[in-house]
């Protein structure tokens, strides 16, 4: 139960924080990265169709916001570490998903 109303409120937020970031609302960026990791971490922990919802939403977020500046080196480095983390937690928690699958039948 706590589970579900969790990841819900994590939805929610990165939808409001999607449609904040379409302007350069600095906060709304930042928890977009923030969500970007948390969505790296529940995938690992194998809740995939969540993660996967999460990385599409924050993603969009990012990409689309004019906030995001790119002419900065520390961000042209800082976006690639932070998106190889979220889907690298999403790929191991499909793997883990596959090898449990694989071990019961």
């Amino acid at each position: 139960m706590v589970k579900n109303l969790f990841i819900t409120l994590a939805i929610i937020l990165s939808l409001i924080c999607m449609l904040l970031a379409a302007a350069p609302f600095t906060p709304a960026i930042l928890i977009s990265f923030v969500m970007l990791l948390l969505a790296g971490f529940i995938g690992y922990k194998g809740y995939l169709q969540t993660s996967m919802i999460l990385l599409l939403i924050n993603t969009l977020a990012i990409l689309g916001s004019p906030g995001t500046d790119i002419s900065n080196m520390s961000v042209l480095i800082f976006i690639p570490i932070i998106f190889t983390l979220s889907f690298t937690g999403v790929m191991l928690g499909i793997r883990k998903a596959i090898g449990k699958k694989s071990h019961n039948a």
